[in-house]
């Protein structure tokens, strides 16, 4: 048995550097953006989502959607939901009302039922709308203050 751990030593020693190893190692840093959140194809969501920042969606979601920031609905997403945000790029299939004051960009997967009100909208070849389209900047950013406020 003592020949066998000795030949064990040998091998294992063998393989260890050569140089010594530095007392202090860095810690692995995960290269993942903080300001977006990404929800993956497998996942699904209930309830609100608020606040500032980047979402991007490919899994299922079901709820509302308040954010200043952009949401981007991925091309395998399914959501069910009214969504506010300063931008939305539409790849996936939402059921409800969108509401951006920039930009609504429907791609060529895309698809919408609800009605959409912002200050600028562009649709691919290949996308579909089934609502009403009103696009008007100044009255979009008021509304979208008076529902973050809560003033009528």
């Amino acid at each position: 048995m003592q020949e066998k751990r000795g030949m064990l030593d040998k091998i294992w020693g063998a393989l260890e550097p050569t140089s010594p190893e530095p007392t202090t190692r860095p810690a692995p840093m995960m290269e993942m953006s903080t300001s977006t959140f990404v929800v993956g194809e497998k996942i699904q969501i209930r309830g609100d989502l608020t606040g500032e920042g980047d979402v991007q969606l490919m899994g299922g979601f079901h709820g509302t959607i308040d954010l200043v920031g952009t949401v981007v609905i991925g091309e395998s997403a399914q959501v069910e939901a009214d969504i506010a945000a300063t931008n939305i790029r539409v790849g996936g299939h939402v059921k409800g009302n969108l509401i951006a004051s920039g930009r609504v960009d429907l791609l060529p997967t895309g698809s919408v039922t609800g009605n959409v009100k912002t200050g600028s909208i562009a649709a691919a070849e290949g996308a579909s709308l089934h609502g009403e389209i009103e696009i008007n900047r100044r009255q979009v950013q008021g509304q979208m203050e008076r529902d973050r406020t809560g003033s009528a």
